[in-house]
This record gives C-alpha cells, sequence and structure tokens, in this order.
C-alpha cells in the first residue's frame, strides 16, 4: 500500500478528522451526496425512489476497516434487519458485504456463518419468489492478500445453493484466470477497477493499462463462452468512454440489454446514470447507509485521488 493509500486510512480512522468532517458534510450537503440514508429507513425511501427512475441499487451499510467484534454483529443485524423489507417494497436489489465486515478479521468461522445467514435469508427470498428480480448476495473484494480467502468464500456459498455475486479487480494481473474460472461456473460477476492499489509486481499500475486489461476482461465477460453458462456480467465503471465500447460491444453480440448491468457509485456522474438508463441499459448503482460515511468518503479517495476534488464539488455545489 503506498503512502496516500496509508494517508488516506489514516484521515478515515483518525477521530477528530471525522469529527470535524462529519459537522463539515452536515453544513455543506456533502454526507448526503454519497450516502443514500442515515439508516435503513430512509435508504429504503431511497430506493423506492431510485425504482421509480428504473434504477437498481446494490445495499452497503457503512463501515470500513472492521477490527471490532461488536461492529461485526451490529453490520449483521442491520443487513439481515433490512433484507426481508427491501423485499416486502418490491426492490430488485444486491445486498454488498466487503467480507472483514462478517469476521474475516476474527474467525473463519464467523465469517462463514454470517456470509451464510445473509445469503440465506436472500435465497429464500428468491426461492419463493417468481418473478425477474434479481438478488444477490455481492461478495466485495478487499486487499490483495484476502482474495484467495474472499473467492473461497463466495464458492462455499455457491455450492450450498445460495444467491451470490463476487467482485473482481481489473488492475490485477491474477484476475484474468479468476475471471475464466467464474465464467466457467456461470456465475455473477461485478467488475471493477479496483481499490487500494497493490505493488507493481501483482497489479497494472499505469490507469492506462488498467483501462485496457478492463476492457480484456469485458470482452470475456460478454463471449459466446460466457452466454453458454449463464454467466451475468456486472460492470462497475464511471468511465464514459469505457462503457460506450462495452455497450457497444454488447449490442454487437447480441446479449439483450437485461442480461447485463452497469454499475455506479451512488451520487457520482448522474448525467451518465441518467443516459444509460433512457437508452435501456440496466443500471444499478452502490448506495451506501448508515452513520459510518467519513470513513467511506476518503476511502474514495485513498481509490482515486481525483476523487477529492469531485467530493468537495459535489458537496459545496449541491
Amino acid at each position: 500500500m503506498g503512502f496516500w493509500q496509508k494517508a488516506m486510512i489514516s484521515m478515515a480512522c483518525s477521530p477528530a478528522l471525522r469529527r470535524m468532517g462529519e459537522a463539515v458534510g452536515r453544513k455543506t450537503g456533502l454526507a448526503a451526496q454519497f450516502v443514500s440514508g442515515s439508516d435503513a429507513a430512509d435508504h429504503m425511501a431511497r430506493g423506492r425512489e431510485l425504482d421509480g427512475q428504473g434504477i437498481r441499487i446494490s445495499s452497503f451499510y457503512l463501515g470500513e476497516y472492521v477490527t471490532d467484534p461488536a461492529q461485526v454483529t451490529r453490520t449483521v443485524t442491520q443487513l439481515a434487519d433490512l433484507v426481508p423489507k427491501l423485499d416486502e417494497v418490491g426492490l430488485d436489489v444486491h445486498v454488498s458485504v466487503d467480507p472483514s465486515q462478517l469476521g474475516y478479521m476474527q474467525d473463519p468461522a464467523m465469517l462463514r456463518n454470517n456470509a451464510q445467514k445473509l445469503a440465506g435469508m436472500i435465497g429464500e427470498i428468491v426461492a419463493g419468489r417468481n418473478d425477474e428480480r434479481c438478488r444477490r448476495l455481492m461478495i466485495d473484494m478487499e486487499d490483495f492478500d484476502m482474495i484467495d480467502d474472499t473467492l473461497a468464500l463466495h464458492d462455499q456459498l455457491r455450492d450450498l445453493g445460495f444467491p451470490v455475486a463476487q467482485t473482481l479487480q481489473a488492475r490485477l494481473f491474477r484476475t484474468e484466470g479468476d475471471l475464466i474460472r467464474k465464467i466457467d461456473q456461470g456465475a455473477m460477476v461485478r467488475l471493477v477497477k479496483g481499490a487500494m492499489a497493490p505493488p507493481a509486481s501483482v497489479a497494472f499500475t499505469r490507469r492506462s493499462d488498467i483501462d485496457a486489461n478492463y476492457l480484456k476482461l469485458a470482452d470475456m465477460m460478454l463471449s459466446d463462452r460466457a452466454r453458454e453458462t449463464g454467466f451475468f456480467p456486472v460492470f462497475g465503471s464511471h468511465h464514459r468512454e469505457l462503457l460506450e465500447k462495452i455497450a457497444s460491444l454488447a449490442d454487437a453480440r447480441g446479449w439483450p440489454r437485461d442480461t447485463f448491468e452497469f454499475e455506479m457509485l451512488y451520487g457520482v456522474n448522474q448525467p451518465l446514470q441518467r443516459d444509460l438508463v433512457s437508452r435501456g441499459y440496466r443500471l444499478r448503482l452502490y448506495a451506501p447507509f448508515g452513520e459510518d460515511w467519513w470513513a467511506y468518503a476518503w476511502r474514495r479517495v485513498g481509490e482515486n485521488p481525483r476523487n477529492l476534488g469531485l467530493l468537495l464539488r459535489s458537496g459545496f455545489n449541491r
């Protein structure tokens, strides 16, 4: 992890900076720009508004760098309470989770049990409904040294018959091989560029190389083989040029626009969001909710320094 990423984590975890940042966020609207609600009720209300605009959501309960077992319990409780309510109001929802939120740092059994609890709840809903709504436990990808365990968790849940999906990072050299295996499984994969840049020995470091590899992996996700296995592609990006190339590729290969998705962060690049929906593409927003928005915002800056300007401009120009 580089100096910039370490600095952003320090800022995210600093109680003093958090108090100051949250005060600024309340005054400027910065928090509301990137967080869909301070609690589950607000989040659900916003989800229904977005659903009315043809936009799906991926619910994420805020909490970064989870090391406290009590916070793990709180996260699981919040999501377990949320899942049936989301179904009651008819929302097409993914629930996104970081492995560290479910106990990765504490105990493998805790992680496995919490993941099975949430995936099982979603599975019961899927089994009881005969409609076209897509519901998954979407497993986020965190640090490089967690990848094998994260992929193993996905496969364990999938082998148990639970509706799960996996996030993969385009910046990593190894992702091509990981993606081949997911395509062969007929899995659902959300492709992102990747957070918290790992060393050059394992990852692309130049933006142009990351973009090129993203497009290469997207080509694989829209291949004949992927269609044959029932693979479901999800493309997470705010890069218009990249998404336009992917959209053109999907159309040229005959992928119906309801057989893949684009995913973007809540509050980011709304013009592109509206454009994709108006053209009939499926769009899902990664929509965090809860009180711990400060660490989430600074993680976005740690992933990409350009997001600092985006955060500030969006907040002060709201």
